[in-house]
């Protein structure tokens, strides 16, 4: 046996396990993505880096194997805000919109995101994403949601034994392909198993069919080790574990600290008025503001303790000074949006990024991936000759990029979800209006 102290207490494994082994034998949570059991480690997705006492550096956890007198720590300051960093990149290297991603609700990306608290994204999306491979009868291959963590490599080669897949290219050129780089369709190695589909963390790789009809909410697939050999891909979702979603750590106030609870609320001086409230939509779909009128009854018992200043839901023209909180839907697509944006910022107290197209573009900007503001315009409004449209007045003068709201304005709190759910609304207003900052534990995620 081998015996190291974890997180503070003296713990034995077998030897030649790994530290990733090891905390999950003694119950130690370490996140993973491109670990697989069954399966050879990479260490590639650098989430499960723990640290270990006397080393420079911090080591991956499922390719490290546990030694007499380490003193490993998994769980600290330096190590949760790396783990955040990895997440936010593998989001912003590809186009992980989860609005309408077939594995939302069963995807590790997305719940990796919920565990380490990212609300939002501060880096650019790449460009247009590399076309949809879907030439194969029942599955299809999306890279732009592949974060590349070779675990349907490994699985095609290891345990199908088919070597079809890998990846080529380097650094923000690599990218999935088979058999050299064909078409998936035209594959002669391709056994259709359907191992590579269930070893996907995220949607890119996935079956048509369960895609176009959709899923059962809420539930996550995990494949159960060692178990891969002459199953179909739908035996091998039933033979997984149901793993329920992590609850997210609490969404902190990035902007000026609330006031505590007095009887003005937030508001300044103490003054005893209901806080003024104000709602806007943006670049967006409305459901967030449908998602705020869910709180059905619940909005009665709120009512008296605001006034509703502007909204989309009243009838007000301007913008008006003195708003004490505002909930913004949608992201930054014209120039009307980021002339209104800064009007908010400058007559509102507390600004919230309400949903995900606010915090990250979201379905808005995919117009981005499809050419920009330019090829939308095209596309809609060509005449008949396919030429461009005359500088039309009725037209929006469209940004050439979507930016999210805190690419143009600084807010206060975000509110991913798409939309946030009534509960999450609820939350976020009830304890502004009291002049606290919410707790949205377990309550909002992306997508």
């Amino acid at each position: 046996m081998t015996t190291f102290t974890l997180d503070g207490r003296t713990v034995s494994v077998a030897r030649g396990r790994t530290l990733l082994d090891a905390c999950r034998e003694h119950r130690v949570h370490v996140p993973t993505l491109c670990h697989l059991d069954g399966v050879s480690a990479v260490a590639s997705c650098r989430v499960c880096l723990v640290e270990v006492q006397g080393l420079g550096h911090p080591v991956p956890a499922c390719a490290t194997v546990a030694e007499d007198g380490m003193e490993v720590a998994t769980d600290t300051e330096t190590l949760r805000s790396h783990r955040r960093f990895v997440v936010e990149l593998l989001f912003a290297g590809g186009q992980h919109v989860c609005a309408f991603c077939p594995a939302s609700g069963r995807c590790e990306l997305q719940e990796l995101a919920s565990e380490v608290g990212l609300d939002h994204l501060r880096y650019q999306l790449p460009g247009p994403a590399p076309a949809l491979d879907a030439s194969r009868p029942r599955f299809a291959l999306d890279p732009a949601r592949c974060v590349l963590c070779t675990r349907c490599v490994r699985v095609c080669a290891e345990v199908e034994h088919a070597h079809t897949l890998g990846v080529t290219g380097r650094g923000a050129h690599a990218r999935l392909f088979t058999d050299g780089g064909g078409r998936w369709g035209s594959s002669a190695t391709c056994t259709d198993c359907g191992k590579c589909v269930t070893a996907c963390p995220t949607g890119a790789l996935f079956e048509k069919v369960p895609a176009a009809q959709g899923l059962e909410a809420g539930t996550a697939t995990r494949p159960v080790a060692g178990a891969w050999a002459a199953r179909s891909p739908r035996a091998e979702v039933e033979a997984s574990a149901r793993v329920p979603a992590p609850v997210p750590a609490p969404l902190p106030v990035v902007g000026p600290a609330l006031r505590p609870a007095s009887p003005g609320g937030f508001l300044p001086g103490g003054a005893v008025r209901r806080p003024r409230v104000a709602t806007v939509w943006l670049g967006g779909c409305s459901g967030c503001h449908m998602s705020l009128l869910d709180l059905d009854e619940r909005l009665l018992e709120l009512a008296p303790r605001m006034e509703v200043v502007y909204s989309p839901l009243v009838d007000a023209k301007e913008y008006p000074e003195g708003v004490d909180l505002c909930l913004v839907e949608g992201a930054v697509a014209s120039e009307e949006h980021l002339a209104l944006v800064g009007r908010i910022r400058e007559r509102t107290r507390v600004l919230v990024a309400l949903g995900d197209c606010a915090a990250s573009g979201n379905v808005t900007a995919m117009r981005d991936a499809a050419g920009g503001a330019g090829a939308v315009l095209r596309r809609a409004w060509a005449d008949a000759s396919g030429l461009p449209p005359a500088r039309d007045p009725v037209l929006p003068a469209l940004l050439e990029r979507v930016r999210p709201l805190h690419e143009v304005v600084r807010v206060d709190l975000f509110v991913p979800g798409c939309p946030p759910s009534a509960g999450a609304i609820h939350q976020v207003l009830s304890q502004l209006l009291a002049g606290r900052r919410p707790d949205l534990t377990g309550l909002v995620h992306l997508g």
